[in-house]
């Protein structure tokens, strides 16, 4: 693990322009073996947890409302192209071709792109979190630090994300909401 996330959880971290990120303590890089002996785990420590949970948890959100996205998007795109192929063997049978039908299937087509973009943006935001909770959660337990962390998101009708954070840290309780 990189010895600077142990700072970036540390109230001690400073930073400069030549070094990056340095300790206030010593006024040099960190160098320690496995864990910090000097750290100090306190409003840094909450920020972090409170950041890394709430992506998480909003990773997880994004990948349920992908998941519905994706199967009704698909639908519509197996609708559109079944209209499709009915014009096409309805306008065969009249020995014609037109063009509208090749715009219903790129219509089609296009359902299907929207329905699997959805996915993938679902994937990518997992990608970026997951690695940033797996080291906090291993920061965490190397400095015997328990949390629990709960949240409650909801998505009001203009698309405006509410999350009700409640934050247990060592016998701490911390509520927030966030509007974004």
């Amino acid at each position: 693990m990189n010895k600077f996330n142990h700072c970036e959880i540390c109230d001690l971290h400073s930073f400069n322009f030549e070094d990056g990120i340095i300790c206030s303590l010593t006024s040099k890089r960190p160098d320690f073996q496995k864990k910090c002996p000097d750290i100090k785990l306190d409003q840094n420590l909450k920020d972090k947890i409170i950041e890394v949970n709430t992506e998480f948890e909003d990773s997880k959100y994004v990948k349920k409302l992908a998941i519905g996205n994706f199967v009704f998007y698909s639908l519509i795109g197996v609708g559109v192209l079944g209209i499709c192929y009915l014009l096409i063997i309805s306008l065969f049978r009249l020995a014609r071709i037109h063009t509208f039908t090749i715009a219903v299937f790129c219509i089609g087509i296009g359902f299907f792109g929207i329905a699997i973009g959805a996915l993938n943006y679902s994937r990518r935001k997992r990608k970026i979190i997951s690695p940033k909770k797996r080291n906090l959660d291993i920061l965490t337990e190397l400095y015997n630090v328990r949390y629990e962390f709960d949240s409650k998101i909801s998505t009001d009708i203009m698309g405006i994300k509410e999350t009700k954070i409640n934050l247990r840290l060592n016998g701490e309780k911390i509520e927030q909401t966030y509007r974004y």
